[in-house]
């Protein structure tokens, strides 16, 4: 008697329009309360929310094929079936893919390669429950930027050359605007770039004591004007700001705020502006005081008191996003399957009316 109780409850229509209400209830609060990463943390991520498809997954099976069972197999039938079958893959496959799908952005400057399973060469990651970062073996690596790329005579703007992987099992490419690269199941995408400085530090001997690689900002100004400075983006906003020299974990001498102006003429050279300030005794910025105040071209010293600043050379870093959608061929191959499922049923009723 439990077990009809329960075959009884799980083929209820009443049950499959509750399903159905409180699903799409929560997608339009995961669409219009909540978006993005904090959608998918209280609602599309959750167990709970998963386990709903599962149930109705449970129920159009327990709904449909039963029914189909015994009967004569038709054109009908068969389409009715395939349908069917495929919104059940479909809904298992979604489920898959909400548990252990990752998103990530990394951002890496010419030259420089980041381990691809730690977390914190990312600038930030959305990942299902159950993800876990074993799932990324290898390193990322960025080998250049190509600026003004083309592809069969079009101009894909910029291009990313990237390899990823470890050891013999590497994969090496270039990814554009309408091109990813893709490794064990994992595709990466280009995003955005900008420049990067390398910026020295040296005492009045000449002597090197500090070097790094400092990312710059970018401002859309207009038609191909921008701005490239120190700073942070806030909520989509960009905005100038200093930055410790040198970087922690070193001591800090002062608050620098650099302002490169790339030159028309040649790639990767032009102008540096930089305005130095000294920090108080809490190690805060000054900025009611400046050290020094100026301008230099790439190559060229600057001089803050006994020392010189010097930009070495411009590279460009760029930020790639990482993908990781263990469901999403499946989704999109069963779609195949859902769409001939109703064609073979639309078929075979026209032929039986003719009939």
């Amino acid at each position: 008697m439990i077990y009809r109780k329960i075959y009884k409850f799980l083929s209820s229509v009443k049950l499959a329009l509750a399903l159905l209400v409180i699903i799409l209830a929560c997608c339009l609060f995961g669409v219009i309360v909540w978006r993005g990463a904090e959608a998918g943390r209280l609602i599309f991520g959750t167990i709970w929310f998963n386990g709903l498809l599962v149930l109705l997954v449970i129920n159009v099976a327990f709904c449909f094929f039963p029914r189909m069972w015994g009967r004569r197999l038709t054109v009908v039938s068969f389409g009715m079936m395939l349908f069917h079958l495929s919104f059940v893959v479909i809904l298992l496959a979604i489920v898959y893919n909400s548990l252990f799908y990752f998103r990530g952005l990394i951002r890496l400057t010419e030259g420089e390669t980041l381990p691809s399973s730690d977390l914190q060469s990312y600038d930030a990651v959305d990942k299902g429950r159950f993800f876990s970062f074993t799932r990324l073996r290898g390193e990322t690596s960025l080998i250049k930027m190509h600026t003004g790329y083309k592809v069969a005579g079009e101009d894909k703007r910029a291009a990313y050359e990237i390899m990823v992987g470890e050891g013999s099992d590497r994969t090496h490419g270039i990814i554009y605007i309408t091109h990813k690269l893709s490794h064990m199941g994992v595709d990466y995408f280009n995003d955005k770039e900008g420049y990067s400085l390398l910026m020295m530090l040296s005492d009045k001997e000449g002597k090197d004591l500090y070097g790094v690689h400092v990312p710059l900002q970018s401002l859309v100004l207009g038609k191909d004007r921008f701005e490239y400075f120190t700073g942070y983006t806030d909520k989509g906003v960009v905005k100038k700001d200093v930055i410790p020299f040198p970087a922690p974990p070193e001591r800090p001498f002062w608050a620098l705020k650099v302002e490169y102006l790339p030159s028309k003429l040649k790639e990767r050279a032009g102008y540096v502006l930089y305005q130095v300030s000294p920090l108080d005794r809490n190690g805060f910025p000054a900025l009611d005081k400046t050290l020094a105040d100026g301008k230099a071209a790439i190559g060229e010293k600057f001089r803050v008191g006994d020392y010189f600043l010097e930009v070495k050379e411009v590279r460009y870093w760029v930020a790639m996003m990482v993908r990781y959608e263990p469901g999403k061929p499946i989704v999109l191959a069963t779609l195949w399957g859902a769409l001939a499922g109703i064609v073979i049923t639309f078929v075979g009723r026209m032929a039986r009316k003719r009939k």
